[in-house]
């Protein structure tokens, strides 16, 4: 996910309480956010012609640009500082209906329209409320908006019309494949030791690489370096006939595709099972782990996950003295490794920091980069 969908997900799990938050807070509109309040409320028979044209300029500049939230039911205005900020609530009118509008005004306002817009209602009583457009990063650029046939693109927290020299590159540029990752658990293993020796938590990681783009995927790479704190061990196995592989140390690998190897859209290829030993003690370092990967004609995904000596040792605590199961051994993968999600296509992420739960709900930060 990216900066947008981010927001998106919030408004959606926050509900009334993200718009009250907004305007608390005076959220300026930013590169991914824009505030809109309904011309006449949502009152009228059918979704008034400045909603229309608002919503069309909206699809066409977040979907050429990074992508992009509208939050419909918003007051925003010049603050002392001359930034649009969130300064009240405008309620909308029968909001199911103007979410019903908004679905069917979508596909008629773009050339060509943009297929992955959603939309998100937000009931606060007496079926008024707000709702959220989430309009992602399109791959099918550029777009113009109708009936202005404009094209548009966010800079700052405004649309502007695209210079000729940027609408060039956008009809002169050659689909890419977009790679992003999954992981898999494939097995998690406790060994009770016998005598005062410690038990010993195995873990097996799948790494899988995505393409999303509508194009093959050529000449792919990968490199990843893993470190355990204390007494824990790396291991790198099951290697996908495709790569050619060489191990510089024991806790790096480094791989490229063979030649005649191709990753079709929508399809992937099983990089490599990462197997790590958690045991104490755990005084020295941290878990650390660094992919890169990528592919020809596409820019490299860098991927960072850390964890400390201190959170490794709880979690592998808790882990032992709870029931284990198959439920619980993913949860407990997912917090060792500050996983945003396991078993789980994961879609490129632009935030440096979040925050993700742990088996036992504690919170734990983790890192990320693209």
């Amino acid at each position: 996910m990216g900066r947008a969908e981010d927001i998106f997900e919030k408004v959606k799990s926050d509900g009334e309480a993200a718009i009250d938050e907004f305007i608390l807070t005076r959220q300026s509109e930013e590169l991914f956010l824009d505030f809109k309040r309904s011309a006449d409320s949502g009152k009228g028979r059918r979704l008034h012609i400045n909603d229309l044209n608002n919503l069309a300029k909206a699809i066409s500049g977040f979907g050429n640009s990074e992508g992009g939230v509208i939050v419909w039911g918003v007051d925003a205005s010049p603050d002392i500082d001359d930034a649009d900020v969130a300064k009240a609530r405008k309620p909308i009118y029968n909001v199911a209906r103007f979410l019903s509008w908004l679905e069917g005004a979508v596909s008629g306002r773009t050339v060509p329209p943009h297929i992955g817009v959603q939309n998100h209602a937000i009931d606060i009583g007496s079926g008024n409320g707000f709702v959220a457009t989430l309009i992602p990063k399109s791959e099918r650029v550029p777009h113009q908006a109708i009936p202005k046939e404009k094209y548009y693109m966010r800079a700052g927290s405004t649309f502007k019309p695209v210079p000729h020299g940027v609408l060039a590159g956008m009809f002169g540029r050659r689909p890419q494949p977009i790679l992003f990752e999954e992981y898999t658990s494939k097995a998690v293993k406790v060994t009770k030791a016998k005598g005062i020796r410690p038990d010993v938590i195995d873990v097996t990681l799948g790494f899988k690489i995505w393409n999303r783009g509508p194009v093959m995927a050529r000449d792919l790479y990968s490199d990843v370096r893993v470190k355990m704190p204390g007494a824990g061990t790396v291991h790198f196995s099951n290697m996908d006939d495709g790569w050619i592989s060489k191990k510089k140390l024991t806790e790096w690998l480094s791989m490229v595709s063979k030649d005649d190897f191709k990753l079709a859209p929508e399809s992937f290829t099983m990089a490599f099972d990462l197997r790590v030993s958690v045991r104490p003690p755990f005084e020295n370092g941290k878990l650390s782990l660094r992919w890169t990967f990528g592919c020809d004609g596409a820019p490299m995904r860098l991927i960072e996950r850390e964890n400390g000596s201190a959170d490794v040792e709880s979690l592998y605590r808790e882990f032992l003295a709870g029931p284990q199961t198959e439920a619980e051994q993913k949860q407990f993968v997912c917090a060792l490794f500050n996983l945003p999600s396991i078993d789980h296509r994961v879609e490129p992420r632009r935030e440096p920091t979040a925050s993700h739960s742990g088996p036992m709900g504690r919170k734990i930060r983790m890192k990320f980069q693209t």
